[in-house]
């Protein structure tokens, strides 16, 4: 792993969503809004805070701040909404009563967000298709919307903190927004700039939507976590590869068939794929890929032009990690001591595996893995990455650990 570690991004894929997926068909358009907010919207209760819709000096972070702003009623034609409830998610937000024509899904690994669980939905437009033409990099049609809910204990109960909107609006233009809930669960109104540590957790932030390039900019087309190896997997459930593919909502500009899920699955034992597949939610889909701003070190798991994924051996992470040396070192490492992003064997000189491990002190060179979005380890994926490494032994079709 090279100075480019800084770079490396947080893919916006796995979740743990514990409610029940909705099995809801892909038919109407969601509901505008429910009526009682065709009125002014409720105010802005204390989580959600000051509004903060442009640049500049009248930026607010929001949650906590306490001072009650009035939502504008929603709009017709307005396509970046400040209320959650004219996105269409819901088509009764009081009673929680999701829209017509919104399906949840659940990605097959894990998205580390510093413990927050998360529940994903999307909506397709009626008759419309996902161009999967470029399996590793599908083409949604203009007026896709997704969304992803995150929620945290706060004072012994699970409380909503944010809800992230993706919205296509033109061929070439996606909205992306953030809105914060306030306390009650009353209101979520779009916060801008983002809330640096929400009161009540532990030190959880909402970034600020201008980060979202960040890691979407590794997508031709914005989403990252609603894609082929994702869905297929069998760890997914709500709207699947499987029932996509069933229904017709995939298409290819050829008009051959797209890939059987059986061919994308992750390969591996069950301790391969457990690492593999948190490697390519949480650092490949967004950066390091051949087109990504990381090429030098891969963890995406690529489909090939024949629309499988192949064995172990055949990933990028194999062989581009495996015996590579790398410039990151630990302090207080010897001169001559040698170091690899992955070295069989031995977790204590995988330099992939330092960077899951620590979390960058403020103001210090950027090592941490993933780097944005994170203020605390995921312990249980770096368990992960660790028994994959100790695993690799010549037996199970490793080379020997290099010097």
């Amino acid at each position: 792993m090279q100075a480019a570690i800084a770079s490396l991004l947080l893919a916006s894929a796995g979740c743990s969503a514990k409610e029940t997926p909705r099995t809801d068909p892909l038919l109407p358009a969601p509901d505008r809004l429910d009526a009682a907010a065709t009125a002014t919207a409720t105010t802005a209760a204390r989580g959600a805070g000051a509004e903060a819709r442009g640049a500049g000096a009248d930026e607010r972070t929001g949650a906590g701040q306490g001072a009650a702003a009035q939502a504008a009623p929603c709009k017709d034609g307005d396509t970046d909404p400040h209320d959650l409830r004219c996105t269409g998610l819901y088509s009764d937000l009081g009673a929680r009563t999701i829209a017509a024509g919104v399906r949840e899904f659940k990605p097959a690994f894990e998205l580390w967000s510093d413990g927050a669980e998360k529940t994903r939905w999307i909506y397709l437009p009626p008759g419309s298709t996902i161009d999967v033409s470029r399996m590793n990099d599908w083409t949604f049609p203009v007026g896709t919307r997704l969304w992803k809910e995150f929620r945290l204990p706060v004072a012994g109960a699970m409380r909503r903190i944010e809800t992230r909107l993706l919205w296509k609006t033109a061929e070439d233009r996606w909205t992306r927004a953030t809105y914060v809930w306030s306390e009650d669960g009353a209101s979520a109104l779009q916060v801008k700039a983002g809330v640096p540590e929400v009161p009540g957790t532990d030190g959880y932030a909402v970034p600020a939507q201008v980060d979202c390039i960040r890691c979407h900019a590794g997508k031709t087309d914005n989403p990252l976590g609603f894609e082929a190896i994702q869905l297929a997997a069998p760890e997914a459930s709500g709207l699947t590869y499987a029932e996509l593919a069933e229904r017709g909502l995939l298409s290819t500009r050829s008009g051959g068939a797209p890939s059987a899920a059986d061919a994308l699955q992750v390969p591996g034992s069950a301790t391969e794929r457990r690492a593999l597949g948190l490697l390519h939610a949480n650092c490949g889909v967004s950066c390091h890929h051949p087109i990504g701003v990381a090429t030098h070190f891969e963890m995406r798991l690529d489909i090939d032009a024949a629309g499988r994924v192949g064995a172990v051996r055949d990933t990028r992470v194999y062989r581009t990690a495996i015996n590579q040396p790398s410039k990151l070192r630990p302090p207080g490492a010897p001169p001559e001591a040698r170091y690899y992003r992955i070295r069989p064997r031995d977790p204590d000189r995988s330099t992939l595996l330092r960077a899951m491990s620590r979390r960058d002190a403020p103001g210090a060179p950027p090592e941490q893995m993933p780097p944005l979005a994170t203020r605390h380890v995921d312990e249980a994926g770096v368990a992960a990455v660790r028994a994959w490494i100790e695993a690799m032994t010549p037996a199970a079709g490793y080379p020997p650990a290099a010097p």
